[in-house]
């Protein structure tokens, strides 16, 4: 199982660019929690629905005990929404469903 955590504000539409080139394919001004509600819809109709958990973490509302890394991230200014994949960010500042699927698919 692949464990996915989204580090965001679910109210709020991502602030900056993107580790992952851009818009992450959105061309309107989504939330990262419509974002994440993307994310899981997108998983739940692929192959590895089975294999991965996914979870939204909002860093102004969830305890952050736990996610040392993504709460020093968050921090040191990096944007949100962050998105670790088994415990180690690998993207931050917008959610790609691609970029996601391609990680989850290395760590399955």
């Amino acid at each position: 199982m692949v464990q996915v955590d989204v580090f965001g504000i679910r109210e709020e539409a991502p602030a900056s660019s993107c580790s992952c080139g851009g818009a992450c394919g959105s061309m309107t001004e989504k939330t990262m929690g419509e974002m994440y509600e993307d994310l899981v819809r997108f998983f739940q109709e692929s192959e590895l629905a089975a294999d991965v958990q996914l979870k939204f973490i909002d860093v102004f509302e969830d305890d952050l005990k736990g996610y040392d890394t993504a709460h020093t991230m968050f921090k040191n200014g990096f944007a949100l929404p962050l998105v670790s994949v088994n415990g180690v960010v690998r993207l931050y500042g917008g959610i790609s469903n691609s970029k996601i699927y391609d990680e989850v698919r290395k760590g399955s």
